[in-house]
């Protein structure tokens, strides 16, 4: 290889590098993105490792044929500082010790467990004009996940499964 390739060469690599990173301008180990800020619930970062944490933890207590998936996991620590605030500001809240205790069985459940268990005790608690209020403050605000777990669709309130613009389609070979 001469000199002259390796700045072409370089090139190439990056180039090829930044295709398949297929995360852009967003953070690499964030599983979402608030408001361009990284998702946080208590001081902690909701990270892929986060997240991938609360379906192993869980899905040790869960009963057969009812397994916590990751995308679940993620939209509930999505949701969970807007459902928080709301059970805060209508006097149903949740304490840690109450998610705790739903996890007892759990050795050291981490803090995105706990604040899943928490947010999903919460939601129960509210009424139907308080998950309204939910959904209107998530409208007001941009939520950005890592595509590997597809994307917030704020009217269905759900991570829904989408086609990465990094991945093109393949054209059918012609027929010999």
């Amino acid at each position: 290889m001469t000199l002259s390739q390796h700045p072409k060469t370089l090139a190439l690599v990056i180039g090829a590098s930044l295709a398949l990173s297929g995360c852009g301008t967003q953070q690499p180990s964030a599983a979402a993105i608030v408001n361009d800020t990284v998702v946080r619930h208590q001081d902690t970062v909701i990270s892929d490792a986060d997240v991938q944490s609360v379906p192993l933890e869980l899905n040790a207590l869960a009963q057969s044929g009812q397994e916590l998936k990751v995308s679940d996991a993620l939209l509930s620590l999505i949701l969970a500082p807007y459902v928080l605030d709301e059970a805060k500001r209508v006097g149903k809240t949740v304490s840690v010790s109450e998610a705790r205790t739903v996890v007892a069985k759990v050795a050291n459940p981490s803090p995105s467990t706990i604040a899943f268990v928490e947010m999903q005790l919460s939601l129960q608690k509210l009424d139907q004009a308080s998950k309204t209020r939910i959904v209107d403050q998530l409208g007001k605000v941009k939520i950005t996940v890592n595509p590997r777990y597809g994307a917030f669709d704020v009217t269905q309130i759900a991570l829904t499964p989408i086609a990465p613009n990094w991945i093109k389609p393949t054209a059918p070979s012609p027929a010999k």
